[in-house]
């Protein structure tokens, strides 16, 4: 995962919406949207809530 999906992900987990993210990253909420696209992929999960879950169990572990 790039350094921005992290972050994009770290946020998610965070409570922040796409819209906050976007706001946070300086990136447009279509750039937020594509990074979850890629997210969701890497991960081979299918939703947020997946992602989340995910990215809570391996806090801290790159």
């Amino acid at each position: 995962m790039t350094p921005r999906e992290s972050e994009v992900l770290t946020s998610l987990s965070e409570g922040d919406s796409y819209k906050m993210i976007a706001n946070k990253l300086n990136i447009s909420y279509g750039t937020v949207n594509n990074h979850i696209k890629k997210i969701y992929e890497k991960l081979h999960v299918h939703s947020l809530g997946e992602a989340v879950s995910y990215a809570l169990r391996n806090k801290g572990n790159p």
